[in-house]
């Protein structure tokens, strides 16, 4: 009891350098604080879900060219023990453990497909980092989230995978004005000191790769272009697109005209076209429908109008 006969108030504990400066602090407030911050590190953690990729690289749609690329940049990560051990690459590339790839080119040209098939083809699980839940409108917050994806790629022993790389990799600002202006800069930095320290494999997916920090560039194993396809990938995307159990009405002078039609198009747009003239079909005769040329070049044409006119908007 106190003097004035209520209850005895505990007195508030200080201890060390907080009790010199006033500072009041609860009773085992540094594990407190500790346990806040691991916490607040595993709930960033969660963020990052590891899934199964399906994709397969053989039924990515792309050039020879860059086909064989990814084939390589895959068998440097195979064989990364005998070139860095055997072959003695560690004494010249100390950072030999890094593998990086960029994946650049116009959207639906298969980047995403692309990463999957990759970490299909080496047994990881992939981990997609896309940067909507990277940023946050807290300063500081963004390059915590960054250190949280690659630890839980460390951890999971996952693929790495960032879309809209653009966004995390662009230049560093050189007028710094605001706080936002210095965390967009922190946020580039650290990226970069994970990049060195993480010994998986990353892949970043980019529309605008010219946007890049120069500093990232050169820490990135491989730079592969994904284009829009030509005439002879354009029939194999055709091919490769439509179902067998698809009911179709097609020979094979409206496919190669459909080919025509289609340049401009990426094998994303295809796949919309083609879910597109089957869904038109089916409105028009219902499930026992075909589905037929004009279906397909009425599918292209809202496709092409869309990317022309407002795709450049």
């Amino acid at each position: 009891m106190n003097a004035g006969g209520g209850k005895a108030v505990p007195r508030p504990v200080m201890d060390g350098l907080n009790a010199r400066q006033g500072v009041i602090v609860p009773p085992g407030g540094g594990a407190a604080r500790l346990e806040g911050e691991n916490g607040a590190e595993a709930r960033r953690m969660e963020m990052f879900v590891v899934e199964a990729p399906v994709r397969k690289l053989a039924d990515l749609v792309v050039p020879e060219a860059t086909m064989a690329q990814l084939r390589s940049l895959l068998t440097k990560i195979r064989y990364h023990h005998v070139l860095y051990e055997d072959f003695g690459l560690a004494e010249v590339d100390p950072y030999g453990g890094r593998t990086a790839i960029n994946l650049y080119g116009p959207p639906g040209t298969g980047k995403s497909f692309a990463a999957d098939a990759i970490a299909n083809e080496l047994g990881m699980g992939i981990i997609r980092a896309n940067y909507a839940e990277i940023e946050s409108k807290f300063v500081g917050e963004t390059a915590k989230n960054i250190k949280a994806a690659f630890r839980k790629a460390t951890e999971a022993g996952a693929l790495l995978f960032f879309d809209e790389a653009d966004s995390i990799l662009g230049r560093r600002l050189t007028h710094v004005a605001q706080s936002t202006d210095h965390a967009v800069n922190v946020s580039r930095s650290v990226m970069l000191l994970e990049l060195d320290r993480f010994d998986g494999v990353t892949v970043f997916a980019t529309n605008l790769a010219s946007n890049y920090d120069t500093a990232f560039v050169r820490r990135i194993l491989g730079h592969i272009e994904l284009p829009l396809p030509d005439t002879e990938l354009r029939r194999r995307l055709w091919t490769h697109l439509i179902p067998a159990r698809m009911p179709v009405d097609l020979d094979v002078a409206a496919i190669e005209r459909l080919i025509f039609e289609s340049e401009g198009l990426s094998g994303g747009d295809l796949l919309n076209v083609v879910i597109t003239a089957a869904s038109a079909a089916i409105e028009r005769e219902g499930p026992g429908c075909s589905v037929v040329e004009g279906d397909f070049s009425a599918a292209i044409n809202m496709a092409t109008r869309a990317k022309n006119e407002i795709g450049r908007s």
